[in-house]
């Protein structure tokens, strides 16, 4: 079950002049703070350790929240510096930041953050090479399978924990008119069954399954005790491996160093520029916005 620490930065990050004055959105995202708290103890009434992606910015603002983590045991990983989407960067623009998020976590929790997850799903074609070149052991950013595999890049190998974007809180829970997310939230019960149902479909087949959820969101008093009593079940099973996304990575590392588990490989980035016959179809497709209208 792993958790997206975000506060504050998307409202500063989309409105940059003004987002200091939108209380408000601002006093949402805040709930962060109470969200974390909340969590934190309720993992440890269950007696499980998590990970937490926190954007850089968030552990300077809001230090106190990167301190609990880490004295709880939960590994704090890597969501960018400020929410920032890697693929709207240079590669330079992107190193930067990324090694600022770095700082940032190895400043407030001692240690360097060994995974990253994409703010906003943003992963861009020189993501995998930047992480494998800092040293990460894995990313949690793309969909392209639902089990573990390994990425190749030029600067070496790391392993990739898929996350399947619609295994988030916010299409079920969130409503934020300032960002134009106007979604009709609903009970805690009813979403959680879209994450129960998906749990069993991976619990059948013997899968891994991870998740995208916010404090500001199910840190909300119903929605805890909805997760939390889900969690309460998967430990009454006693075959189900709840902990962190570390911890997998380092599992799937040793077994595959060892011969016992052949991962899944795929070379990033996908493509190095736009393929030739699609720039070339470009050239005498009239209405590439008349496609995407179909399509929706």
């Amino acid at each position: 079950m792993a958790w997206d620490v975000d506060f504050d930065s998307d409202l500063h990050l989309l409105h940059p002049s003004d987002g200091f004055e939108q209380y408000g959105a601002m006093s949402n995202f805040r709930f962060d703070e109470v969200g974390v708290e909340r969590i934190v103890a309720q993992l440890e009434r269950l007696g499980l350790k998590q990970t937490f992606f926190v954007c850089g910015w968030c552990l300077e603002q809001y230090p106190q929240v990167g301190e609990l983590l880490a004295a709880g045991g939960h590994e704090v990983a890597h969501h960018g510096y400020m929410h920032e989407r890697a693929n709207t960067q240079s590669a330079a623009g992107e190193h930067q930041w990324l090694m600022r998020g770095i700082e940032c976590i190895k400043r407030t929790v001692g240690v360097a953050p060994r995974g990253w997850r994409a703010p906003s799903h943003g992963f861009s074609k020189q993501s995998a090479d930047l992480l494998a070149r800092a040293g990460f052991l894995y990313d949690s950013s793309l969909s392209d399978d639902e089990d573990p595999y390994e990425i190749q890049t030029e600067s070496g190998a790391l392993l990739e924990l898929p996350m399947d974007i619609t295994m988030s809180d916010w299409p079920h829970f969130a409503h934020v008119p300032e960002f134009g997310y106007l979604m009709p939230p609903k009970a805690a019960s009813d979403g959680m069954r879209f994450f129960e149902e998906e749990f069993e479909a991976a619990y059948e087949t013997g899968g891994f399954l991870t998740t995208v959820w916010h404090p500001h969101v199910s840190g909300r008093r119903s929605r805890v005790r909805a997760w939390s009593g889900f969690l309460e079940r998967l430990l009454d099973r006693g075959d189900v491996w709840l902990t962190t996304m570390e911890s997998v990575a380092r599992h799937c590392r040793s077994a595959a160093d060892s011969g016992a588990w052949t991962p899944r490989r795929r070379t990033l980035p996908y493509y190095k520029e736009t393929p030739a016959a699609v720039a070339e179809f470009s050239k005498t497709w009239r209405d590439p916005a008349r496609a995407v209208r179909f399509l929706e």
